[in-house]
């Protein structure tokens, strides 16, 4: 049922916009691609600007009335469409579908996890609605393209793009028919839809999701400006609706590939400088299909784009969401919020940009005509080649890897590794005067202490002599000190002596744990250190940062990590995570932990050769090699490993 809903919902898009460019197609190209443009920012422009009002409005009505009350609306406008036959009318029919579809969209994606039998199962079902909402997008594609080809052999020339209208308007009605055959669809919690421009303007909340959306706009230019000017240019190469829904085919299907692969796609290549290199080779693909003037060619370099575009997204979401993270997550939203508004934007610009430059025949050969439409493209290509290389910069990982030989690896199934750093066993034991100290920092439930584990555990498999600890409590000493000052029963603690407190377990730790095992050259793994007192008795309990650093330097005599890796997320995301009960600071407001994780962040902005700053609510395995890369290039020689682990003669401790 809603498959079907969802259908017509894609359908209309090129059913729309072929009817205004059958309006206009007595007028000159300018005009024709400006009424198309203008039919598709229409038909974006609800989604970001009232989307927070489409889900209030949803969450307030019954959902199986809002689905039937969304589809029959837009059945109606729809059906009008041909019937009034006018360029206004079909513009506004455009804007008031979109805003119909606001209603649709959070209805539909909340029913099929509200008929879940099993709250475990809500999961998968919320993947599903998302599934249902978007797969679609081909096949309606597909369908615009077949029913083309029998308007273009059955009806007149005013009258062709009339069958697909009416089309879409008999898939809602069977939709509302369907749905009406529910019973019942429970109520259960929506969420809030959150506003793109607001989202933008707040910005991600990590460095790396900024870079992220970057990449997601260059691989969004791409492909809007291809919908944008797609009829228009399949119309210059004698194509019509027919090439403009083959076109729009090939697009969606790429993209659907470019999402299944891009994760699946040389694994062991850094993702983020995949993200990259994605939306490189879709400007490129860009490129070639903006001078090639054979409709063939232009089909296939199309899909080409459509799949780095798609392993563009993919690896973007993948690199900020948890494959069960809602779909709401700041992250995840914020790049879906940079998309919309990209692709508004470019649906807007593009058809101007190309009815302004016109049509101009070069003496090439015998002859090349360059359209507007083809400038248009290649202006959209050399912005989203600019923001693809800057998000490569960014992003990039694996500095000073050679790419070429790190895609050569990844080919054969190995990361690459350079030679001076390589990693290989010794004859003889190297013995150093100094060891090397990482230290793993972030808020509640951002997952130190697991991928603490994973790098030591890396570590000792490559003959590393490993020393794992964390704080505080890596004593007998600091096991006490842990007790008083986590117990949800300690009360009336002044700031000042919880800092303290947590000084002199620091101070305990380093002379009885980590300088003897950096004094034999071991590598010391530590989850948590100075930093978690500077970021939550300084920032958290707002106290003075120079003070407690003061403190805390005289403790440790000065010992600072080689190197902190601070993992970050939204305070709320990483408490949910907790499944034993909360302790004294893991009770503490909101507020507080917003402080923390605001702390954090300087600390890391102030000496940022020193840190490396990722984004918890990514992947494991993603994090884990992103950690690996870091540490290799403060690895000495290995060391015949002791594999003393502190933390084995102690309860295991998960966190702060």
């Amino acid at each position: 049922m809603l498959s079907l809903s969802s259908v017509a919902q894609w359908l209309s898009v090129p059913a729309l916009t072929a009817m205004a460019a059958t309006l206009t197609r007595d007028d000159d190209p300018a005009t024709t691609a400006q009424a198309v443009g203008g039919t598709l920012a229409l038909m974006l422009l609800p989604a970001v600007v009232l989307a927070p009002l489409g889900g209030m409005l949803a969450a307030r009505v019954d959902r199986r009335l809002m689905l039937m009350i969304a589809d029959v609306l837009r059945l109606v406008v729809v059906l009008t469409v041909p019937l009034v036959d006018m360029l206004p009318w079909t513009l506004a029919a455009a804007f008031l579908v979109s805003c119909l579809s606001l209603l649709w969209v959070p209805a539909a994606r909340a029913a099929l996890p509200a008929l879940a039998p099993d709250e475990e199962l809500r999961p998968a079902a919320r993947r599903t609605a998302t599934r249902v909402l978007h797969g679609p997008a081909p096949a309606a594609a597909l369908l615009f393209a077949v029913l083309a080809l029998i308007a273009g052999g059955t009806l007149g020339e005013g009258s062709r793009a009339d069958l697909a209208l009416y089309v879409t308007a008999g898939l809602f009605l069977v939709a509302t028919a369907a749905v009406a055959t529910i019973r019942e669809i429970p109520v259960t919690e929506h969420a809030a839809v959150p506003s793109p421009l607001k989202l933008i303007f707040q910005g991600p909340g990590t460095a790396a999701a900024r870079g992220l959306g970057l990449a997601i706009a260059g691989a969004s230019v791409t492909a809007a400006a291809v919908v944008a000017v797609a009829r228009v240019h399949t119309g210059e190469l004698g194509g019509g609706d027919a090439g403009y829904g083959t076109v729009l085919t090939g697009l969606t299907v790429g993209f659907g590939f470019g999402l299944f692969l891009g994760p699946r796609a040389l694994v062991p290549f850094s993702r983020r400088r995949l993200l990259g290199l994605a939306v490189i080779a879709a400007a490129l693909a860009l490129v070639v299909l903006a001078l090639v003037q054979n409709l063939v060619v232009v089909v296939f370099m199309t899909a080409f784009l459509g799949v780095f575009a798609g392993a563009a997204w993919s690896n973007a979401d993948a690199a900020v969401n948890d494959p069960d993270a809602s779909e709401d997550s700041r992250p995840s939203a914020y790049l879906r919020s940079v998309a919309l508004v990209t692709v508004l934007v470019a649906f807007a610009a593009v058809p101007l940009i190309a009815g302004a430059l016109g049509s101009h025949r070069i003496d090439i050969g015998g002859g090349y005509d360059f359209h507007g439409a083809n400038a248009a493209l290649l202006i959209a290509a050399v912005v989203a080649l600019l923001s693809g290389l800057l998000a490569y910069r960014r992003l990039d990982d694996r500095r000073g890897i050679p790419l070429v030989a790190d895609l050569r690896a990844a080919l054969r199934g190995e990361i690459y590794t350079p030679p001076e750093q390589a990693v290989a066993a010794p004859q003889q034991p190297v013995r150093r005067n100094r060891g090397v100290f990482v230290a793993f920092e972030g808020g509640e439930g951002a997952g130190k202490t697991t991928q603490a584990r994973l790098a030591a555990i890396w570590l000792r498999d490559h003959g590393y002599d490993v020393v794992t600890t964390h704080e505080p409590g890596a004593t007998k000493i600091g096991m006490r000190l842990r007790a008083m000052l986590l117990d949800r029963d300690t009360t009336g603690l002044s700031v000042r002596a919880e800092t303290l407190l947590y000084a002199a377990d620091r101070a305990d730790h380093v002379a009885n744990v980590i300088r003897p095992a950096m004094d034999r050259g071991a590598i010391v793994v530590s989850d948590r250190y100075v930093d978690s007192s500077l970021a939550y008795q300084g920032f958290g309990r707002q106290q003075p940062v120079e003070d407690i650093a003061r403190v805390n330097a005289w403790a440790t005599g000065g010992l600072v990590p080689d190197l902190t890796v601070l993992l970050e997320i939204p305070p709320q995301a990483g408490l949910n995570r907790l499944s034993a009960p909360a302790d004294r600071i893991e009770s503490e407001s909101a507020d507080f932990h917003e402080r923390v994780r605001a702390g954090f962040h300087a600390l890391a902005e102030a000496d940022p050769d020193r840190y490396l700053i990722l984004d918890a609510s990514r992947p494991q395995g993603e994090l884990s090699r992103e950690i690996q890369y870091r540490i290799r290039e403060i690895l000495p020689d290995p060391v015949p490993a002791g594999t003393e682990d502190v933390t084995s003669t102690f309860p295991v401790i998960t966190d702060y």
